[in-house]
């Protein structure tokens, strides 16, 4: 359960620097979330232009079967982008939490001007330093999207928050596949996180290239051979 929880609070974790493209497009998808093969949860995702040349990225996962149904577990998060030069960063972002009786809250607010980052957990406060073009874990999605439909591919390098720093990421961008879904075959970019000492974890997502580069598929595999997959059953 803990570790469901841990795949849903970092759903769609990517961020590159980037070339100039055309902004994603808006989208929505659902998606099923299996543990082990099971069916644990469902998820919808929403991108949409929030005026002022910003966009906004929603997301709310839902437990539906299982032990994550019975605690009524569920992620909410929002993102908030701002586009500079055709380059995205992060404006702000809202993470809630809920299992059962408790919950858990998390933010980030970005502060340009004064060189800094707002990052809350709970009653922790942190401040990370301020560099163009960051983003939160949620909204590189979007950023990886846009780096993509640039033409950009090979190792990609990111700057994500991580209390008072910024951890860099690597993204390593893989081969063509044709895959099966919900939605019917699909021209699939595999895309692979690359850590440093990841204990034997590994994240691997598949992204739709005729359809602007949504994930299609993001599967986790833990150090003791536990899977958390999460599986596209809709697009509009």
């Amino acid at each position: 359960m803990s570790k469901l929880k841990t795949f849903l609070a970092a759903q769609l974790l990517w961020l590159p620097v980037l070339a100039q493209a055309a902004l994603p497009a808006p989208y929505s998808a659902r998606y099923e979330v299996l543990r082990n093969g099971a069916r644990q949860a469902q998820s919808t995702v929403e991108l949409k232009a929030a005026g002022g040349g910003r966009s906004e990225l929603r997301s709310s996962t839902l437990g539906s079967e299982g032990l994550a149904a019975f605690a009524s577990a569920s992620v909410d998060e929002r993102s908030v982008l701002r586009w500079r030069e055709g380059v995205p960063e992060t404006v702000s972002w809202n993470y809630r939490q809920k299992v059962a009786w408790k919950a858990r809250e998390r933010s980030l607010a970005v502060d340009p001007g004064a060189g800094r980052l707002d990052l809350r957990d709970r009653d922790k406060r942190y401040s990370p330093p301020y560099r163009p073009g960051v983003l939160d874990r949620h909204a590189v999605t979007v950023a990886l999207m846009h780096d993509l439909a640039a033409g950009r591919n090979g190792d990609l390098r990111y700057q994500v928050p991580d209390k008072d720093e910024l951890e860099t990421w690597m993204v390593r961008t893989g081969a063509s596949e044709r895959i099966d879904t919900a939605i019917g075959p699909q021209r699939a970019l595999r895309v692979e996180r690359v850590r440093d000492s990841g204990g034997g974890r590994s994240t691997t997502l598949w992204l739709a290239q005729d359809r602007g580069y949504v994930p299609l598929r993001i599967l986790q595999k833990e150090p003791g051979g536990e899977t958390i997959d999460m599986r596209i059953t809709s697009l509009k």
